[in-house]
C-alpha cells in the first residue's frame, strides 16, 4: 500500500484571513457583472459570505474544485496552534 495525504489542517491568523477575503470581496466577474466571491463561497453567496465560510468552501473536497479536504482554522492574532 501507498501512503497519501487525504486531508490536512491549515492555521491562519484571523486578520490574515479577513484581509485576504476583503481583497476578493469587491471583485466582479465581467461576464455576469456579479461578484466573484458568490461563486467562491458556495451556498452562502456574496451576501452571507465571511472569511471562514469562504475558506471552508475552498477546502471542501465536495465542491468539485478542492483536490482534498482542507480544514482552515482561524486563530486570534497572537495565538499559536495548540
Amino acid at each position: 500500500g501507498r501512503l497519501a495525504v487525504l486531508e490536512y489542517q491549515v492555521f491562519y491568523r484571523r486578520r490574515y484571513a479577513e484581509d485576504a477575503f476583503a481583497s476578493c470581496q469587491g471583485v466582479r466577474l465581467p461576464a455576469t457583472g456579479g461578484y466573484a466571491i458568490a461563486t467562491m463561497c458556495g451556498r452562502y453567496g456574496a451576501q452571507l459570505c465571511t472569511a471562514q465560510r469562504w475558506l471552508d468552501f475552498q477546502g471542501d473536497k465536495n465542491n468539485g474544485l478542492a483536490p482534498l479536504q482542507i480544514d482552515f482554522r482561524l486563530l486570534p492574532d497572537g495565538a499559536e496552534p495548540g
